[in-house]
């Protein structure tokens, strides 16, 4: 993982050593957390190339730019050549190499089979290879995006670099914050659409898109820009359909080899342990061909839905050095410049609690492990194997693959309507799930070939949010704290291996990733296989995850919304100031805090825009890592003893507290056939006879809690009578104590009891 950054003249007119050799350095030094370990620059006549190392493969003698033999070639790259021995003996072994870096191979390849040579990689990279003979400067991305490469083009200069950051350092850039695509990308993100365009958020700014490459004419200027790698283009007819175990097989197969090669380094290795099957699948391969350490997000809501106890167990399962992080949302110094360096470091405002969470956790492990400069990823599992089937794209009652189906034809609808601006009542009117307009005719209208099913638009949704999120955050919180991040499941054999999947196999082999939980049946015991799929931190408890971004947006003085507010109301005049300052003082109000990804999306892009105004103000913060490291050897006494603390914060309440009702509280139960509420035997707090919360089924132990409060016990007394643990209830009487539904009183007060009822 490195940093790439460069610049032509279009008028081929030649650099001048002095100043662009300066401007070449300011925009490596944007770069310097990709490359910590070397820098350097080169010019050749008009074209600018500057590079940043953080050493991978060949610690010694593998630094750039790469040359070839005749010095006609010269190469920077970002990025990993996962099977460059194999192609060295396979196509090179004649050649001279100067080093044992896997990027030389590149050079060697270019020279003998031209462009063609891009389809024997298997890697993640972003290159710009200057081929002087030719005149040409040639910039390539990956097969799905791994490695950003991000351009800006005027009349004048071609510039490009890794980050945004890097591209806006240059002098001639005119660029400024793009508030219509920020504000418009979470609506527009989920629906179908082969065309659009990648975004960087920054007018003028571009992404070359994934599996493109694009070659500058470097007499004329001229640039073309093409596709050389589409899946879509693979023909299921290309062979005879199969039976599903032999996808399954080759699935096992694929990815194994893909887990193999991708640990390839001369630096030790981690892997993001969630206890979900992707991650689980990847540790398990993974410990089988090089000690690897673990690192694991330990939080409320981790606890909670489950994800933390599975990466315990898995950890001591596979034998892995296992390292629980813990993020206490009450303890952690939410210091507000943290927040703007990872905002600075990723450069989206679509940013929140999971870049949080993993910028401090890249930065965990490689202050805990000093020599680890490689992470492994669970991630585009979810996005070629049907993990959103289930959850994203159905009912969360009784959800089918009927349902999918359904719901992916409305969002390609959806999405047919939004190009085609055809928003009247015709295109709108249905029947039986059946439009008065016809698909086929939207698709025309907009060019749009249809999709031979409903899991082809679900993989192209998921193909353009990976280079929009999932990849962008991904490399960023890494490479922000000098690791690559590498991803198996997107070594393109088996995403290509999806694709030829007959689309009659499609409900057996991607409902709930079904190929990957049978192709792993021989590696995983089925308490890890066949867990449920639980996104990263949500769930029952998201609520303290939402706590903490509050208490971020609150800390200092509510520093970061008033800095974001000058960008935001007064500079570009976005949003109405009284309006958003009302949305975040009504946030405690919701004991979901359900707004508060809307408020921090918005300071995100003030913050942002302030960076686009001063790209080159760096980020002061260097404070210590708010998180600590948790060695647990028995999930289940660690629960108990320690694990109801992350969510106790009321002062006053503990085990010896009384507790009585607030005034005006009644907890009913709704009867059979009672219209206002959902189901009969359900509890609800009403508070002078207005319904405030809904106490769901799985708190039953809860409400025979509260059937105990009566302003005298205890809560020990309580807990002891009914035979409950503090876990159990803990942070329902946090909440309770906190929303003024429970009351500590000292000394017991009499006739403290609620009433309860029916509806």
């Amino acid at each position: 993982m490195c940093g790439i950054a460069g610049f032509v003249r279009l008028d081929g007119m030649a650099l001048s050593r002095e100043t662009d050799r300066r401007i070449l350095r300011t925009m490596a030094q944007q770069l310097a957390h990709r490359g910590p370990d070397d820098e350097k620059t080169f010019l050749w006549t008009n074209v600018g190339l500057s590079f940043r190392r953080l050493a991978i493969v060949d610690l010694a003698t593998g630094a750039q730019p790469l040359r070839s033999d005749d010095e006609r070639l010269a190469l920077i790259c970002n990025g990993e050549i996962y099977n460059h021995l194999d192609l060295r003996s396979r196509f090179c072994s004649s050649q001279h190499f100067r080093t044992a870096s896997d990027c030389e191979v590149l050079l060697h390849l270019y020279d003998r089979l031209g462009l063609a040579f891009l389809d024997q990689l298997n890697g993640i990279y972003a290159f710009a290879l200057l081929d002087k003979r030719r005149q040409k400067l040639i910039l390539c991305r990956d097969r799905l995006g791994v490695k950003p490469l991000f351009y800006y083009c005027d009349a004048n200069v071609f510039i490009f670099g890794s980050e945004v950051k890097a591209v806006l350092a240059h002098p001639n850039v005119k660029s400024g914050f793009h508030w219509a695509e920020a504000l418009s990308y979470r609506n527009s993100m989920n629906y179908p659409d082969r065309d659009r365009k990648l975004s960087s958020f920054f007018e003028n700014i571009y992404q070359l898109p994934a599996g493109h490459v694009l070659e500058i004419d470097l007499a004329s200027g001229a640039q073309k820009a093409r596709s050389y790698w589409d899946p879509r283009s693979i023909r299921r007819d290309a062979e005879p359909a199969q039976d599903e175990s032999v996808y399954i097989r080759r699935y096992r197969e694929l990815l194994d080899d893909a887990v193999k090669m991708q640990l390839m380094a001369d630096v030790e290795c981690g892997i993001f342990l969630s206890g979900g099957i992707d991650s689980l699948a990847v540790a398990r391969l993974a410990s089988r061909h090089k000690a690897i350490h673990a690192f694991t997000v330990l939080s409320q809501s981790t606890i909670t839905n489950g994800d933390a106890p599975t990466a315990c167990a898995a950890a001591k399962f596979f034998g892995l050095p296992s390292h629980m992080v813990l993020y206490d949302w009450r303890e952690l110094d939410l210091d507000p410049s943290l927040w703007r360096k990872i905002i600075r470091q990723v450069e989206t405002p679509i940013a929140g609690a999971e870049q949080f969470y993993k910028f401090l956790l890249h930065a965990h492990a490689r202050k805990r492990v000093p020599n680890l400069k490689v992470m492994l990823l669970g991630s585009g599992s979810d996005e070629f194997n049907g993990g959103y089937s289930k959850s994203a794209f159905n009912t969360p009652d009784g959800p089918s693959w009927a349902e999918f189906e359904k719901n992916l034809r409305y969002r390609d609808r959806e999405s047919l309507l939004h190009r085609s601006g055809d928003w009247s009542a015709y295109a709108n009117a249905s029947l039986d799930d059946e439009w008065l307009i016809s698909r086929d005719f939207l698709a025309e209208q907009t060019g749009a070939p249809p999709y031979d099913g409903a899991f082809d638009a679900y993989r192209d949704i998921y193909r353009h949010m990976l280079q929009m999120y999932q990849l962008w955050h991904e490399d960023r919180t890494s490479a922000a704290n000098g690791v690559e991040a590498r991803v198996p499941f997107l070594d393109h054999r088996i995403v290509e291996l999806t694709y030829l999947v007959p689309k009659a196999l499609h409900e057996k082999l991607f409902w709930d990733k079904a190929i990957l939980r049978e192709a792993m049946k021989p590696d995983l015991p089925d308490e890890f296989r066949l867990r449920p799929k639980t996104p990263f931190f949500i769930g029952e408890d998201l609520r303290y995850t939402r706590r903490l971004l509050y208490n971020l947006l609150c800390a200092h003085d509510n520093a970061l919304l008033e800095e974001a507010l000058v960008e935001l109301s007064e500079t570009a005049r976005v949003v109405n100031k009284d309006v958003l300052w009302s949305l975040f003082k009504k946030l405690p109000d919701d004991p979901e805090y359900a707004n508060v990804d809307m408020v921090l999306d918005l300071v995100n892009m003030g913050l942002l825009a302030a960076m686009g105004r001063t790209p080159l103000e760096a980020c002061a913060w260097e404070g210590p890592l708010p998180v600590t490291e948790v060695a647990i050897d028995d999930w289940s006494a660690w629960r108990q003893k320690f694990g109801i603390s992350l969510v106790r914060r009321a002062p006053t309440l503990d085990r010896d507290s009384v507790l009585c009702f607030a005034d005006g509280i009644r907890i009913v139960c709704s009867e059979a056939g009672d219209p206002r509420l959902k189901e009969d035997g359900d509890y609800y707090i009403l508070r002078h006879n207005a319904l405030e919360f809904a106490l769901e089924p799985q708190l039953k132990p809860w409400v025979r809690f509260l059937r105990h409060v009566d302003g005298a016990q205890s809560v020990a007394e309580i807990l002891d009578e009914i035979g409950m643990s503090d876990a159990e209830v803990w942070k329902h009487l946090e909440e309770a104590v906190e929303y003024n539904v429970l009351c500590v009183v000292s000394p017991p007060e009499a006739g403290a009891q609620a009433s309860w009822s029916a509806l």
